[in-house]
């Protein structure tokens, strides 16, 4: 039977994902955000699902997708877009993501990608890891400005302090690298990460951090201020030699380890706060493992 909604239906769930994570906000230059597959049915022509139910991931695998199957999911909602790059025909035999999206569209479950935009977003994932710095410490973040984009100029005309891919981060009182470190591996519930540094993290004091979840390149190259930190999802191997060689410290812990614990603890309740009925899924891990 075909998972399919109505097009009201998922009206209503991409109104409450743009509510808090607008279209407007991703980075149209490169990044594929919205409604990648839609399946959705003309009201007069199929059955309302009684309660629509989403999917969140941060990637959409073929196992992921079998589980939106067997969950009877109607939607997904994966962080990373999920045709990137863009698709110019299908063959299954040769990408498993052709497979996973003809299977997707045969079972009439629509996938939408909105990436940037909950990075760009206030309380959006870059929000979330600034919070992760300092949990459960007495010190507090004195304040939390966002880096501009990579192009270096608003977001739609937003804000600039509260909208950006990227978050400066300033703590009322420095904490050391060794409890940040502490504090990173708890709030992304990981036991292993990269640290880069010419200090010994019981000794070096952390007051300033740039951050990026998931690659911090781009946007650690916008930035204007001088920091202790760079904290981010990955870097290129002279990117980090060249913060140590400035006397930087870097923590490097795994492209999408920085993104997935907000899909659990922030955007998942986000979204059910506004009467989308949602689930993280259980088969999305990231695809490295310390051995």
């Amino acid at each position: 039977m075909s998972k399919a909604i109505s097009k009201s239906q998922l009206k209503v769930i991409t109104k409450a994902i743009n509510k808090h994570y607008p279209s407007s906000y991703a980075d149209s230059s490169w990044d594929n955000t919205g409604l990648l597959i839609d399946c959705s049915k003309n009201e007069n022509v199929t059955t309302e699902v009684k309660k629509p139910l989403v999917l969140l991931t941060v990637d959409l695998t073929s196992s992921v997708a079998q589980e939106a199957i067997e969950r009877d999911c109607n939607v997904i909602l994966a962080y990373h877009p999920f045709i990137f790059p863009s698709w110019k025909n299908l063959n299954p035999s040769r990408n498993s993501q052709h497979d996973s999206a003809i299977k997707l569209i045969q079972q009439g479950i629509s996938v939408y990608c909105p990436h940037t935009a909950v990075d760009a977003a206030k309380d959006g994932v870059n929000d979330w890891l600034s919070h992760g710095l300092v949990a459960h410490e007495r010190t507090m973040i004195a304040s939390s400005e966002s880096i501009e984009s990579i192009k270096d100029k608003p977001i739609n005309g937003e804000d600039s302090t509260e909208v950006g891919y990227g978050r400066l981060v300033k703590l009322a009182s420095p904490l050391t690298l060794k409890q940040v470190i502490k504090n990173v591996k708890n709030s992304l519930g990981i036991d292993h990460l990269q640290v880069a540094s010419h200090y010994e993290p019981a000794n070096h004091s952390i007051k300033t951090i740039a951050l990026c979840a998931g690659s911090g390149s781009g946007v650690f190259r916008s930035l204007r201020e001088d920091v202790d930190l760079y904290y981010t999802g990955e870097l290129s191997h002279h990117e980090i030699l060249k913060y140590k060689e400035m006397g930087k410290s870097v923590i490097i812990c795994n492209h999408s380890n920085t993104e997935r614990g907000y899909l659990r603890e922030q955007m998942c309740h986000i979204l059910k706060s506004e009467g989308v009925d949602c689930i993280v899924s259980e088969n999305d891990k990231d695809p490295l493992n310390v051995v």
